[in-house]
C-alpha cells in the first residue's frame, strides 16, 4: 500500500500554457523531509496543459468549465488531497528553488495555532512586466490598505500558500467567484487562528496585461473583495485618485525613461479605482474564469 503523503500540492488549471511544464518540473525537484503528492484539477483546457500533466506523476481530475468557481473548485481540490498540509499554487507560479516546499511548511510544526503560511512572490527577471507591479503599487487602492491593517500586514494569496488541512476540513471556503484566499483568511481570523509569512518560500510569478485583461482582472478583484467582506465606496474611489495623484507624475517620468510601454500603464491611477468600485458593486451568482489564480 503506498505511503500516505504528508503534503498535497493542489493546482487549479485551465490553458496553463507551455510554461506549466517548468512549474511541475520545479515541484518534483523539491528537497523535503515530507512526502508529497501533486493534484491538478483542470476546468476545460484546450491547449497542451493535460499533455504536460501526463508527463509527471500527478493525480489529475477534470470538471466542466461551467462548474468552475474559485472557492468551490478549490474546496474540491482540497477534498481530493491526503496530506496534512495543503499547498495551493497558481498554474503560472514557479518555485524558485528546491527548498520552496520545505520552507513553506516547516513553521507549522512549532505553532499548532498556525493555520496558513503565505509564501513570497518574485517577479520574473526575463521580461518587463507591468510597471506598477514592479513598483509594488498594483494594489494601491484603500481597500487593500485597510485589509493589511486588519490582518497584521499579511494578505493571504493562494498563488503560493500552505494551509493546515485540519482547519480547512471544518472551515471550507464555499462559493466564492474571486479572492477565495481573502475569504479563507476571514475564516481563520474569526476562529482565532494565525497566518504568517515565509519569505524564504519563493515563487516566481508575474503578469503581462492587455487593456482588456487588466480591466477584467481589477474588476474581478473588486468582486472578490465584496465576497471577502471588503467594501469599496464611491468616496473611496475618488479619494484614492486624489491621494495617489503623484502616480501620474511618476508615470510620465517612467514614459520618458521608456519604462512604461502602454497608455493604460500610464493612466493606471484612473483605471484601478473605478474598476474595483464596479466589481465591488456587482452581485455574482455564477462564474467561470479562464485564469485560475486566486
Amino acid at each position: 500500500m503506498p505511503e500516505k503523503p504528508q503534503t498535497s500540492v493542489v493546482i487549479l488549471t485551465k490553458n496553463a500554457g507551455p510554461e506549466f511544464r517548468q512549474t511541475l518540473t520545479q515541484i518534483f525537484r523539491q528537497q523535503t523531509q515530507n512526502s508529497f503528492e501533486v493534484i491538478v484539477v483542470d476546468s476545460g483546457s484546450t491547449d497542451q496543459t493535460l499533455e504536460i500533466v501526463n508527463d509527471f506523476p500527478v493525480r489529475e481530475f477534470t470538471i466542466p468549465p461551467h462548474e468552475f468557481n474559485f472557492g468551490l473548485t478549490r474546496d474540491y481540490g482540497f477534498s481530493l488531497a491526503a496530506g496534512d498540509y495543503l499547498i495551493t499554487l497558481s498554474q503560472d507560479a514557479i518555485p524558485e528553488n528546491d527548498q520552496w516546499l520545505q520552507n513553506l511548511i516547516r513553521l507549522f510544526s512549532s505553532n499548532p495555532n498556525l493555520m496558513a503560511v503565505q509564501g513570497a512572490l518574485r517577479l520574473p527577471r526575463d521580461r518587463p512586466g507591468f510597471y506598477w507591479d514592479r513598483r509594488g503599487r498594483f494594489y494601491f487602492t484603500s481597500e487593500t490598505t485597510r485589509w493589511l491593517e486588519k490582518y497584521n500586514k499579511v494578505g493571504l494569496a493562494f498563488v503560493n500558500c500552505a494551509v493546515r488541512r485540519a482547519f480547512w476540513a471544518t472551515h471550507p471556503i464555499g462559493f466564492t467567484p474571486m479572492s477565495s484566499d481573502k475569504k479563507f483568511q476571514t475564516l481563520i481570523q474569526a476562529a482565532g487562528g494565525e497566518v504568517t509569512f515565509a519569505e524564504d518560500a519563493v515563487c516566481i510569478h508575474g503578469h503581462d496585461y492587455t487593456f482588456r485583461s487588466l480591466v477584467r482582472t481589477i474588476y474581478l478583484q473588486g468582486v472578490g473583495r465584496k465576497y471577502a467582506g471588503m467594501e469599496y465606496s464611491l468616496k473611496d474611489c475618488i479619494l484614492d485618485i486624489i491621494r495617489n495623484r503623484g502616480m501620474l507624475r511618476e508615470g510620465l517620468a517612467a514614459v520618458r525613461r521608456r519604462e512604461i510601454r502602454t497608455w493604460y500603464e500610464l493612466f493606471y491611477l484612473f483605471l484601478r479605482p473605478p474598476c474595483v468600485y464596479w466589481g465591488n458593486r456587482t452581485q455574482v451568482r455564477g462564474f467561470s474564469e479562464k485564469t485560475n489564480g486566486s
